[in-house]
């Protein structure tokens, strides 16, 4: 299965769960577009090193918005044209939140609801997260994106995880950031293993 990994802001811990879930799957993984370094693939192989990674749909030497990236470093290329590559368990880990410019035409989610593929969610606990996380999901809704679960990053927060489950109606995987001797998690494993 071929599975986004999309987030409802920047920095939410993305990456972090993409390295847990390969090295917990044993799912290869693709970065659609960096922007900047160190890479997310340079952190997949420090925390996964069995994964395989492919090479970026697109690479920005730019830590900025990749449509920014893209004028200022005069790079020629069209969001919609990135070929995903062809493998059968494949972890797409998105660039920012659903409406992130890919270009100066098109954004993440647009990219998504060409090339269908489920999605997995990925927040973080803080003020507001709520109003960003219930509008990633109508947004992945209305364009008919199915979404796996919702998995929140950092120390579990009862009453915000109950409130989104009730109001949303998904699933939701709690998984605190960890370090390299702590990413095989078979809490992590059993709670994916019930959506998957």
């Amino acid at each position: 299965m071929q599975i986004y990994v999309s987030g409802i802001h920047t920095d939410v811990g993305k990456t972090h769960f993409s390295a847990a879930f390969c090295a917990n799957f044993n799912y290869d993984y693709f970065k659609l577009i960096q922007a900047g370094s160190p890479t997310d693939s340079e952190l997949i192989a420090k925390f996964s090193p069995k994964t395989k990674i492919f090479k970026e749909g697109i690479f920005l030497q730019t830590p900025a918005s990749p449509h920014l990236g893209k004028i200022k470093e005069k790079l020629d290329y069209k969001a919609l044209d990135i070929i995903l590559p062809k493998s059968k368990n494949l972890l797409i880990e998105l660039a920012g939140g659903l409406f992130s410019p890919m270009d100066e035409n098109y954004t993440m989610i647009d990219f998504m609801a060409l090339n269908k593929r489920a999605s997995i969610l990925v927040a973080k606990y803080y003020l507001g997260s709520i109003n960003h996380i219930l509008l990633s999901i109508e947004a992945l809704k209305q364009r008919n994106i199915n979404i796996l679960a919702l998995v929140m990053m950092g120390k579990k927060d009862i009453l915000q995880d109950d409130f989104i489950k009730n109001y949303a109606k998904i699933p939701i995987i709690n998984l605190d950031f960890f370090d390299e001797n702590s990413i095989l998690n078979e809490d992590f494993k059993e709670q994916m293993q019930r959506i998957l």
